[in-house]
């Protein structure tokens, strides 16, 4: 065990080397505020969508939160694998250098207009060969093999890749590193990529401790043994809730979120093709059969895909509404 813990230790320290030169030195500031800011507008939301409640909504270790240093496992092996700061370092600019090869492109598009512009500064005079070198430079670094690969792999990992969810004590870790570094990846803000994040793992603490109206809870046995794409599933669906209710109060938080989405594998994806015949119902359909789950030993993807069906049926009379609220 102790050696498996020194490999652990030693993998995040040549993560964290790796890549800590290439995040902005507030990026831990930046993720503690968003979680001082979002964690109870969160939970409310998750609370009202859910119906279910923690054991002590007021009490502040109930399903406490920790900002840590480092990544998740599977992260931090892809950065170990690839451990190259020019790669990273180009990675990260890959938002940045398409538009550049957007603002460049529209330039060109027009370079006569522009040489002929009583206005234009005399030292872009005559400058079109330099900006089409540019814009071919640019173009061809957004192309580099291994840096789409990366991008590729990130996609396959299936787990968090920015925070975590831990079933013993029903805690909450957010690794701000990886929020730091994602974000960018993204170009989105370390804060909105921070509150989609809370929200998702919120989302498990809820539907796995949180207390229906009976005081039930899903087991920690059942909820551990059920499939991936159920749990994962019912968090990114409660966290698509929360981000398009935080829509007015904070836009940049469900950009974030159908930006990290594009980059996730299939079991953060799933929740998209649930109940889509039924788009105004979808809420409480789902919240009805997240609480027979809960009532299950364990769910596997085909069983949960039985209890939609099964509680879409219970609850849609013939004229499609609801008989239950």
């Amino acid at each position: 065990m102790s050696n498996l813990l020194d490999d652990d230790d030693a993998l995040q320290s040549r993560a964290i080397a790796t890549i800590r030169p290439l995040i902005p030195g507030d990026a831990k500031e930046c993720v503690e505020r968003a979680v001082k800011q979002f964690n109870v507008i969160a939970r409310e939301h998750i609370r009202a969508e859910t119906g279910l409640r923690l054991s002590d909504e007021k009490a502040k270790e109930a399903v406490g939160i920790r900002v840590v240093e480092g990544f998740p496992t599977e992260v931090a092996r892809l950065i170990d694998r690839y451990r190259d700061q020019t790669l990273w370092r180009l990675i990260i600019a890959q938002p940045k250098l398409g538009g550049v090869v957007e603002g460049l492109g529209l330039l060109l598009a027009h370079w006569e207009e522009f040489e002929n512009w009583l206005e234009l500064p005399a030292v872009a005079k005559g400058s079109k060969p330099s900006l089409e070198r540019a814009a071919q430079v640019a173009a061809a670094l957004q192309t580099v093999a291994v840096a789409r690969k990366v991008f590729d792999k990130i996609k396959e990992i299936r787990e968090g890749i920015l925070g975590l969810y831990r079933l013993g004590d029903s805690s909450v870790e957010i690794y701000w590193m990886a929020q730091a570094l994602i974000a960018a990846m993204l170009a989105v803000r370390i804060e909105d990529l921070t509150a989609v994040t809370l929200a998702h793992e919120l989302a498990h603490a809820y539907t796995h401790v949180g207390k229906d109206i009976d005081g039930r809870a899903w087991s920690d046995a059942a909820f551990a043994g059920s499939a991936l794409e159920v749990k994962e599933g019912l968090a990114q669906f409660y966290t698509a809730v929360t981000a398009r209710k935080l829509a007015n109060r904070a836009p940049g938080v469900h950009e974030a979120y159908e930006a990290l989405l594009e980059r996730q594998s299939e079991p953060y994806r799933v929740h998209l093709a649930w109940l889509k015949d039924r788009p105004e119902q979808r809420g409480e359909i789902v919240r009805f059969a997240m609480l027979r789950a809960r009532r299950l030993d364990t769910v596997d993807y085909n069983g949960w895909g039985n209890l939609l069906n099964d509680t879409r049926a219970s609850l849609v009379g013939a004229q499609g509404q609801l008989k239950l609220s």
